[in-house]
């Protein structure tokens, strides 16, 4: 399997939009990507402006090719930029043991 930690610095007072945009596009991933094992935002204890999504894949293609050619994510990525501080902190991962 293949992880993505994605870290968020959403503009002060602009939480509320960064949590509405990934609201949407993440029913339209549990929708239409089946490869797609978990899609969570999750927001910082005490400090809302900071975020992080949690993607789990099958593997690297299914995150690469399939995910990333989605029209709905090319929108979020242009969307997004106007309510974050920064551009995203991308980290990968390849799952090596599960509980």
């Amino acid at each position: 399997m293949f992880t993505l930690v994605v870290h968020l610095k959403a503009k002060r007072g602009k939480e509320k939009d960064v949590q509405h945009l990934m609201r949407e596009v993440t029913e339209k991933v549990r929708q239409n990507e089946k490869d797609t094992l978990m899609y969570d935002l999750h927001q910082k204890v005490g400090d809302s402006t900071e975020m992080l999504l949690y993607e789990r894949y099958t593997d690297r293609n299914a995150w690469e090719v399939t995910h990333m050619s989605k029209p709905y994510i090319k929108e979020l990525l242009d969307e997004l930029a106007q309510y974050i501080e920064r551009a995203p902190e991308v980290a990968e991962y390849e799952v090596v043991g599960t509980m």
